[in-house]
Protein backbone atom coordinates (compact mmCIF):
# COMPACT_ATOMS: atom_id res chain seq x y z
CA UNK A 1 0.00 0.00 0.00
CA UNK A 2 2.88 2.37 0.82
CA UNK A 3 4.51 1.63 -2.51
CA UNK A 4 1.35 2.58 -4.39
CA UNK A 5 1.03 5.82 -2.41
CA UNK A 6 4.71 6.60 -3.02
CA UNK A 7 4.39 5.82 -6.74
CA UNK A 8 1.29 8.03 -7.08
CA UNK A 9 3.10 10.86 -5.29
CA UNK A 10 6.08 10.60 -7.67
CA UNK A 11 3.80 10.54 -10.73
CA UNK A 12 1.79 13.52 -9.46
CA UNK A 13 5.00 15.48 -8.77
CA UNK A 14 6.37 14.70 -12.25
CA UNK A 15 3.11 15.79 -13.90
CA UNK A 16 2.98 19.03 -11.87
CA UNK A 17 6.61 19.81 -12.75
CA UNK A 18 6.05 19.22 -16.47
CA UNK A 19 2.95 21.44 -16.43
CA UNK A 20 4.84 24.25 -14.66
CA UNK A 21 7.72 24.07 -17.15
CA UNK A 22 5.32 24.19 -20.12
CA UNK A 23 3.48 27.21 -18.69
CA UNK A 24 6.77 29.01 -18.03
CA UNK A 25 7.90 28.47 -21.63
CA UNK A 26 4.55 29.64 -23.05
CA UNK A 27 4.49 32.75 -20.86
CA UNK A 28 7.59 34.13 -22.60
CA UNK A 29 5.68 34.80 -25.81
CA UNK A 30 2.44 35.90 -24.12
CA UNK A 31 4.08 38.19 -21.56
CA UNK A 32 4.16 41.95 -22.03
CA UNK A 33 6.09 42.74 -25.19
CA UNK A 34 9.58 44.25 -25.21
CA UNK A 35 8.88 47.70 -26.73
CA UNK A 36 11.63 49.29 -28.79
CA UNK A 37 11.25 52.77 -30.25
CA UNK A 38 12.90 53.23 -33.63
CA UNK A 39 13.06 56.59 -35.41
CA UNK A 40 13.51 56.65 -39.18
CA UNK A 41 14.96 59.69 -40.88
CA UNK A 42 16.69 60.21 -44.21
CA UNK A 43 19.33 57.51 -44.63
CA UNK A 44 19.29 56.15 -41.05
CA UNK A 45 17.43 54.29 -38.33
CA UNK A 46 17.99 55.18 -34.67
CA UNK A 47 18.91 52.81 -33.15
CA UNK A 48 20.22 50.74 -36.04
CA UNK A 49 21.09 47.76 -33.81
CA UNK A 50 18.44 46.15 -31.62
CA UNK A 51 19.00 43.33 -29.09
CA UNK A 52 16.22 41.03 -27.86
CA UNK A 53 16.01 37.58 -26.25
CA UNK A 54 14.90 34.43 -28.07
CA UNK A 55 11.26 33.62 -27.32
CA UNK A 56 10.48 37.24 -26.47
CA UNK A 57 7.45 39.08 -27.85
CA UNK A 58 8.74 42.28 -29.45
CA UNK A 59 7.03 45.50 -30.47
CA UNK A 60 8.96 47.90 -32.66
CA UNK A 61 7.34 51.31 -32.48
CA UNK A 62 8.47 52.92 -35.72
CA UNK A 63 8.17 56.68 -36.19
CA UNK A 64 9.32 58.97 -38.96
CA UNK A 65 11.13 62.23 -38.26
CA UNK A 66 11.11 63.75 -41.73
CA UNK A 67 9.22 61.90 -44.49
CA UNK A 68 7.64 58.57 -45.40
CA UNK A 69 9.83 55.56 -44.61
CA UNK A 70 9.46 51.82 -44.32
CA UNK A 71 11.02 49.06 -42.26
CA UNK A 72 11.37 45.65 -43.87
CA UNK A 73 12.59 42.82 -41.64
CA UNK A 74 14.23 39.69 -42.98
CA UNK A 75 12.26 36.82 -41.41
CA UNK A 76 15.24 34.43 -41.44
CA UNK A 77 18.58 34.99 -39.67
CA UNK A 78 21.79 35.62 -41.61
CA UNK A 79 23.14 32.42 -43.10
CA UNK A 80 19.87 30.47 -42.80
CA UNK A 81 18.08 29.00 -45.77
CA UNK A 82 14.69 30.54 -46.34
CA UNK A 83 12.72 27.34 -46.09
CA UNK A 84 10.95 25.98 -43.09
CA UNK A 85 9.80 28.01 -40.12
CA UNK A 86 11.03 31.62 -40.04
CA UNK A 87 12.80 32.99 -36.97
CA UNK A 88 10.46 35.98 -36.59
CA UNK A 89 6.84 34.95 -36.10
CA UNK A 90 4.12 37.52 -36.80
CA UNK A 91 0.48 37.19 -35.68
CA UNK A 92 -0.42 39.03 -38.88
CA UNK A 93 1.85 39.30 -41.92
CA UNK A 94 3.62 42.65 -41.56
CA UNK A 95 7.33 42.20 -42.11
CA UNK A 96 7.25 45.43 -44.17
CA UNK A 97 5.79 48.44 -42.33
CA UNK A 98 5.43 51.86 -43.89
CA UNK A 99 5.08 55.03 -41.82
CA UNK A 100 4.29 58.62 -42.81
CA UNK A 101 6.02 61.76 -41.51
CA UNK A 102 5.35 62.35 -37.77
CA UNK A 103 3.28 59.16 -37.51
CA UNK A 104 3.85 55.90 -35.64
CA UNK A 105 3.48 52.29 -36.68
CA UNK A 106 3.79 49.23 -34.44
CA UNK A 107 5.35 46.01 -35.71
CA UNK A 108 4.78 43.06 -33.36
CA UNK A 109 6.30 39.58 -33.51
CA UNK A 110 7.91 36.81 -31.49
CA UNK A 111 11.67 36.46 -31.93
CA UNK A 112 11.67 32.67 -31.86
CA UNK A 113 15.11 31.82 -33.23
CA UNK A 114 18.52 33.22 -32.21
CA UNK A 115 20.50 34.97 -34.91
CA UNK A 116 21.03 38.29 -36.67
CA UNK A 117 18.17 39.61 -38.79
CA UNK A 118 18.77 42.44 -41.25
CA UNK A 119 16.28 45.23 -41.75
CA UNK A 120 16.19 48.06 -44.26
CA UNK A 121 14.06 50.96 -45.41
CA UNK A 122 11.55 49.94 -48.04
CA UNK A 123 10.61 53.47 -49.18
CA UNK A 124 13.20 55.40 -51.24
CA UNK A 125 14.45 58.45 -49.31
CA UNK A 126 15.31 60.64 -52.28
CA UNK A 127 14.62 61.00 -55.97
CA UNK A 128 18.23 60.18 -56.79
CA UNK A 129 18.41 57.22 -54.38
CA UNK A 130 21.93 58.14 -53.23
CA UNK A 131 22.48 57.03 -49.65
CA UNK A 132 19.28 55.01 -49.36
CA UNK A 133 21.26 51.75 -49.41
CA UNK A 134 22.87 52.82 -46.09
CA UNK A 135 19.46 52.90 -44.35
CA UNK A 136 19.86 49.47 -42.73
CA UNK A 137 20.01 47.88 -39.34
CA UNK A 138 20.27 44.62 -37.43
CA UNK A 139 17.94 42.86 -35.03
CA UNK A 140 20.05 40.54 -32.88
CA UNK A 141 18.12 37.74 -31.18
CA UNK A 142 20.19 36.32 -28.32
CA UNK A 143 19.82 32.99 -26.49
Amino acid sequence: MRRIAYLLTVILFAFASATLIAKTQDSTSTASPHVIEVVAKTFEFMPNEIHVKAGERVQIKLSSADRAHGLKLNLYPEGATEDGKPGLIFDQPQSDAKVEKHKDRVIEFVASRPGTYDFKCSVPCSMMGHGHDRMTGKLIVEE
